[in-house]
């Protein structure tokens, strides 16, 4: 029988197209509140360390003294007073609980968290979480932000006994829908000042520039200046000042509502992105190529085996046994010297790209050294 052994490499290209058929069509317009974001509003990542208890025999070795240390500390928290040696730690795992707390949430809102083990435990299937605190990393008090505990869900299942074992998904990780209780809550007063600012999510002189030219022409004044490429400065309007702090706050709201409603062109930048661990290529809009010749071939090796028995000679007391034989092809593919005309539009581009007759691993090549003679008028970003 012969074997060949094969190796098949699923590569995906994603091409983002955008084609401008007359020089006056405008672009898209999208709402300033989804390119966006209000400087000084983020999310919190809090942290904490825990034990997991009520595993199956999955939890850390015996004799960890790591877990047995967290065991005790609560148990003396408890009143409770116990020897190390008492007890063995292959029932709970101490484990790492992570959460990402949401600039607006209130004293009393619940939350996800996030659980890993930290230890030797194999699996976290069935445990539950003792109640863990979690803080700011940033924190200089050591404030408790949030109380996490509950039964884990890990999405997956392990089973096995002597040799046989089937696992689906990881087993040493999970997450607790709503597990952690928030006990204190972010400061956020970006509504308190005379002024806002705006950070867009990619920063870009065309785009921050139309953003405080709608915005100006909304407001029938000038209240939006650009401070660079990420980030607008716009002054609240005169017509929502109020002696009431509350009220002040409630009009500053609804001047950023309505401004986040304001739509403006997106200016895309020519970029190309290459992901050259799953061979995935991405072609933005605005990519253009100058007049060029490319040629590009192709290296293909197999491997092959083929076993054979090999059998003794009669009354040798020999033994019989396999042979296998490795055989080893390389076959090479000419290239032909291709012309690629001068592409404007991404649509050309990619007709161009896809006129080569090249595999995804091959574009990649091609890209790269297509801008290295700088025919590529675009950004490439490699991964």
């Amino acid at each position: 029988m012969k074997k060949i052994i094969s190796l098949f490499v699923c590569i995906s290209i994603i091409t983002i197209s955008f084609s401008q058929q007359t020089i006056g069509q405008s672009q898209m317009q999208v709402r300033i509140k989804d390119i966006v974001s209000l400087d000084g509003i983020y999310e919190a990542k809090l942290l904490g360390i825990g034990v997991v208890t009520g595993l199956s025999n999955t939890g850390d070795k015996q004799n960890n003294e790591v877990t047995q240390r967290f065991l005790e500390n609560i148990m003396r928290e408890m009143g409770v007073s116990i020897t190390l040696s008492r007890f063995e730690a292959k029932n709970m795992a101490a484990v790492t609980v992570t959460a990402t707390l949401p600039p607006f949430a209130k004293v009393g809102s619940q939350i996800d968290v996030q659980v890993e083990s930290f230890q030797n435990a194999t699996s976290l299937q069935g445990g539950t979480l003792l109640p863990t605190p979690l803080l700011h990393t940033f924190d200089l008090n050591k404030e408790v932000y949030l109380m996490a505990s509950g039964v884990i869900s890990i999405g997956g299942y392990g089973a096995g006994e002597g040799g046989d074992r089937i696992q689906k998904n990881h087993l040493t990780a999970g997450n607790i829908p709503n597990g952690g209780v928030v006990h204190k809550a972010m400061r956020v007063d970006v509504f308190q000042g005379e002024q806002i600012t705006l950070v867009p999510y990619h920063a870009d002189y065309t785009t921050v520039t139309k953003i405080v030219e709608r915005i100006n022409e909304n407001e029938n004044e000038n209240v939006a200046v650009a401070i660079d490429s990420g980030s607008i400065q716009v002054n609240i309007p005169a017509r929502h000042a109020n002696a009431d702090p509350a009220r002040y706050t409630d009009n500053v709201v609804r001047f950023v509502s309505e401004i986040g409603a304001l739509t403006v062109e997106v200016d895309r930048p020519a970029t190309v992105i290459v992901d050259e661990r799953t061979g995935t290529v991405v072609i933005g809009s605005n990519v253009t190529i100058s007049n060029i010749a490319i040629t590009h071939g192709g290296l293909t090796v197999t491997v092959g085996s083929e076993q054979e028995i090999s059998q003794p000679t009669p009354m040798s007391q020999g033994e019989t046994f396999l042979l296998e034989e490795t055989e080893v092809t390389i076959e090479e593919k000419g290239g032909v010297l291709t012309p690629l005309p001068d592409s404007v539009t991404i649509d050309e581009v990619v007709s161009a790209l896809n006129a080569l007759g090249a595999t995804p691993r091959e574009l990649i090549s091609i890209l790269q050294n297509i801008e290295r003679v700088g025919a590529l008028h675009a950004k490439l970003i490699i991964r």
